[in-house]
């Protein structure tokens, strides 16, 4: 197989994996299959076993054999990324804040006021607590999301956003050095 198609199928194989994992992870999150710390667990490994899978196919399709060691052992990165990011996604979850300042009432972003304790505004951000959330990684993704998506959707574009980019790096780097005969 020459050069030009490798490299093509080798990022076709990658998209199509990274938008699989993050489609996945914003199933699994926006429905609320599994409790967030099973969530940590479950998605870096499901990453994992797409990534096997599409290296295989990759290895094969360039070199027409199977290496399942180095398979294994370089799909480690896709594992690893998609750990960390899961990780850092699910301590954005734990009100961190509520433990070291106590109750507060959520404020307004513009005005930094508290909102009116008889608000929409005020009800819902005590019943979320996203005031007492330190949320840095959402908060990128969470900004350009329709105010009137659920906290729900919301989740789940923020994983399949980094689940998507989490996957995606190793992947390429890694289907690059698998496909060498």
């Amino acid at each position: 197989m020459d050069a030009g198609k490798k490299e093509s199928m080798k990022l076709s194989i990658a998209i199509v994996s990274s938008i699989l994992v993050g489609a996945i992870a914003m199933v699994i999150i926006a429905s609320e299959f599994f409790p967030s710390l099973i969530n940590m667990i479950i998605i870096p490994v499901i990453a994992y076993g797409i990534s096997i899978a599409m290296s295989i196919i990759n290895q094969y399709a360039a070199c027409r054999k199977i290496s399942m060691i180095p398979i294994a052992i370089g799909d480690l990165g896709v594992l690893l990324t998609t750990g960390v990011a899961s990780f850092a996604l699910f301590l954005e979850q734990i009100p961190f804040l509520k433990a070291i300042f106590g109750d507060y009432a959520p404020r307004n972003p513009i005005s930094g006021l508290p909102y009116d304790p008889n608000s929409a505004e005020y009800v819902e951000g005590m019943a979320n607590q996203n005031h007492y959330k330190i949320q840095i990684l959402s908060g990128i993704v969470k900004a350009v999301v329709p105010v009137y998506a659920s906290e729900n959707v919301k989740s789940g574009f923020v994983y399949l956003y980094w689940m998507f980019w989490m996957t995606l790096l190793p992947l390429y780097f890694v289907l690059g050095m698998q496909s060498l005969c």
